[in-house]
């Protein structure tokens, strides 16, 4: 049997928009004065402090979303009004799950037929939020990057996954939406690739040839494996 990795942050649960722009339509949603840049400098200050966050590796993602919202805040000084930080957790959060129940339907009809992993630079709790919408029961492998001590693009971090599953580079898929982190590496690897190019924050790679295949939607991948 073939095998499947997949990514999560990015990938499953926003269908293809990086983290970054994903906070920032709530931003514009809720008419937050701010300014993209300096809300950028917020985000990537509140991805690296939400590793001090002691109750991460419990924490549901509600739990998870409401705090690197709160830490953005802080850090743009934004004083709460009302209900404001709530409103937009609980925004985010039910479009999310939206987006990860549709993605969950595509992996239910992919596991009779492939070994699945998700293989993600996570905070310590992947586990619980798979478990929190019900993804656990499709993955043999969750490798969370606070767990294993080992990060994308480090091509080691798929080597985990693929030991886990007892699978070999050729014959398995990566699915990723970071074309630098998620389908070089595991390209390298000898991993066949899907990258789901979305909404990204960064510049275009320059080149895209370790892409085997790109799809902008992740139920498009259906068509390549089923």
């Amino acid at each position: 049997m073939s095998a499947l990795l997949f990514d999560f942050g990015g990938t499953i649960d926003t269908d293809g928009v990086h983290w970054s722009e994903k906070f920032w339509e709530y931003y514009e949603q809720f008419g937050v004065g701010v300014a993209k840049r300096d809300y950028e400098e917020a985000f990537r200050q509140s991805d690296r402090m939400i590793l001090g966050y002691a109750e991460l590796p419990k924490a549901t993602l509600y739990k998870t979303l409401h705090k690197q919202l709160a830490l953005q805040f802080a850090v743009l000084r934004i004083e709460e009004e009302g209900d404001l930080l709530k409103s937009m957790t609980d925004a985010c959060y039910r479009d999310v799950g939206r987006i990860i129940e549709r993605a969950k339907k595509t992996l239910e009809l992919l596991a009779p037929r492939y070994r699945m992993g998700v293989v993600s630079n996570f905070y310590g709790n992947l586990a619980v939020v798979c478990r929190e919408f019900g993804l656990d029961a499709s993955f043999g492998a969750m490798i969370d990057s606070a767990v294993v001590g080992v990060s994308k693009p480090d091509p080691k971090i798929f080597s985990i996954a693929l030991t886990a599953l007892g699978a070999a580079p050729a014959g398995t898929f990566v699915v990723g939406d970071s074309y630098e982190r998620d389908i070089v590496p595991a390209k390298s690897l000898g991993c066949s690739t899907i990258w789901l190019k979305g909404k990204s924050w960064g510049p275009p790679p320059p080149s895209e040839e370790a892409a085997d295949h790109i799809v902008t939607r992740f139920e498009e991948i259906r068509k390549i494996l089923l």
